[in-house]
């Protein structure tokens, strides 16, 4: 990224420090599914195996720091957003940095831990070579990312106000895969889930994603501006309604990569 989006990127995380937690629920439903695929693996070895020095790569507030402690000694969290970090503060140490250029030295971490963070790399090929770069030799990365064709609902929504982009352009898994092949990573395991967040209005469905931080959508063409009062309620009736309430869809990766 340049350091204009970057900043932008980390402000965006940054101001939903407070109600990111509250809100992440499909995140929540993406982690279950990476901590099933941990045990999994240790189900395999016979053993709880421990990583001796784990990173947490777009940590956010921590969310995931009780449940990796069971399999590391120590836990390095890493995040773009300081006001993600500080949520927690002296619950963890923490680096905060640019995920595509880590600020960490070569072969120092036998475990990358990952949730709903890659996306926002403005580079994926440097960022796989980043991980690759900062694991030791048979060191594992489990992943998730979001996909292409993710949050069509907010996309349908949006048609009836304008013709551009509302939502960030994503990879297909194929794709990610691809990168962490061309950074000399073995592609261990893959499995792609379409994980739905829920809501009783579109208003909240809508709200939803800046709650978190993920609505710094970059993109090429100049979009509407803020709505007047007629437009914001074509808006809401435009979004999509499914038989349980108005959905927030996410297409999601997962990858579990050896060096």
């Amino acid at each position: 990224m340049s350091k204009a989006e970057v900043t932008q990127t980390a402000k965006c995380f940054s101001k939903a420090a407070k109600t990111y937690s509250q809100h992440a629920n499909v995140q929540k439903q993406a982690a279950n599914i990476l901590f099933s695929r941990l045990a999994h693996y240790n189900s395999e070895q016979g053993v709880v195996r421990m990583f001796p020095r784990m990173l947490d790569l777009g940590c956010g507030p921590h969310e995931n720091y009780h449940r990796l402690k069971g399999y590391t000694t120590q836990y390095l969290g890493a995040d773009l957003s300081h006001a993600m970090l500080a949520s927690q503060v002296n619950l963890s140490a923490s680096v905060c940095c640019d995920m595509d250029k880590l600020a960490l030295q070569a072969s120092c971490i036998d475990l990358v831990f990952s949730n709903f963070a890659i996306q926002w790399s403005n580079s994926p090929e440097m960022l796989f070579q980043e991980l690759y770069r900062v694991l030791k030799n048979q060191g594992r990365v489990i992943l998730s990312s979001v996909l292409t064709g993710s949050l069509a609902e907010i996309n349908t929504a949006w048609q009836a106000i304008d013709e551009c982009s509302h939502v960030n352009t994503f990879h297909t898994l194929t794709k990610l895969s691809k990168f962490a092949e061309k950074a000399g990573f073995k592609v261990v395991w893959t499995q792609e889930e379409t994980l739905i967040d829920r809501y009783d209005s579109a208003l909240k469905a809508l709200r939803s994603v800046k709650k978190i931080g993920a609505n710094d959508v970059k993109a090429p063409t100049k979009r509407q501006g803020l709505l007047g009062k007629a437009a914001f309620r074509r808006l809401l009736a435009h979004y999509p309604q499914s038989g349980c309430g108005f959905d927030v869809s996410y297409q999601v990766g997962f990858l579990e990569l050896q060096k």
